[in-house]
């Protein structure tokens, strides 16, 4: 007599299909806890680049005199597109630090893991920075200035890069800060020149050329420079993509190396 086959086992989900409920999930609490308790959370979203970009303008002002233009368009516009590329990297950097620490309790559902919410709290930031770059150019239209993005594509490449940099450090000093704790300060000593040395009110041309070949060692200065290529008419960036990308897979492989190894420390 031959045994009846048994009907086939549904399914459970995938863990690519965990991974994306979560990161769902994760980005929501965010949300909430970022925006839904403090009524004044999207100002303050706005008024920090905002700020940076009227400091700048203003000091360009004073030093060269009425709207001088930087590369043929306002220095407005150039500001802007120094100011949001930078906060996209350091926000990303930032938020990923102290998950692991302040969410332990979390980890102990099996399906909940330190890089969801790293993710989650990085897509959020980049994405309401993204949205304050919208506002900045609609107000820029609105006021009957002239815009014109000269590559757009380069443009959204060149945020996404800088996005992928900032979770990628992020996540490796989350890791390595929380399995070795004296390195969180050599960390945070990294961190704090990032302002005077990525680019934010300044191009790669303007830099003289002995300094040039010291600061074109970080990442950070290569995306913004290549958003400012994107954006401004009369200036031709000396960045590499390519070299941008190949520091983005270095900081995300050992990122991820270390994710995988110390996990167990982790959670």
């Amino acid at each position: 007599m031959l045994i009846p086959t048994l009907p086939p086992r549904a399914r459970g989900r995938t863990s690519v299909q965990v991974f994306l409920t979560s990161l769902h999930a994760f980005m929501l609490r965010e949300l909430k806890n970022q925006f839904g308790r403090l009524q004044t959370g999207y100002f303050w979203a706005f008024a920090e680049p905002a700020a940076m970009v009227a400091i700048f303008t203003i000091l360009h002002a004073v030093i060269r005199g009425g709207h001088a233009p930087l590369y043929g368009d306002s220095p407005i516009i150039f500001f802007v597109f120094g100011a949001v590329p930078y906060f996209i990297f350091t926000h990303c950097v930032q938020r990923a630090q102290g998950v692991c620490e302040s969410l332990n309790g979390l980890f102990n559902y099996r399906q909940i893991k330190p890089v969801d919410v790293v993710l989650a709290r990085c897509i959020i930031d980049a994405l309401l920075l993204l949205g304050v770059t919208l506002i900045f150019l609609a107000g820029w239209v609105w006021l009957g200035e002239p815009l014109r993005i000269q590559d757009p594509l380069l443009l959204l490449a060149s945020m996404f890069s800088l996005f992928v940099l900032g979770t990628s450090l992020g996540l490796l000093f989350e890791v390595y800060g929380t399995v070795f704790q004296d390195l969180k300060k050599v960390f945070g000593l990294i961190m704090r020149p990032m302002l005077f040395i990525s680019g934010v009110f300044y191009t790669i041309e303007m830099v003289p050329q002995n300094l040039r070949v010291y600061l074109l060692w970080n990442p950070a200065l290569h995306g913004i420079d290549l958003v400012r290529d994107a954006v401004l008419h009369g200036y031709t960036s000396p960045a590499s993509m390519s070299y941008l990308w190949l520091m983005n897979f270095v900081l995300a492989f050992s990122a991820l190396s270390g994710y995988r190894r110390y996990l167990s420390q982790l959670i």
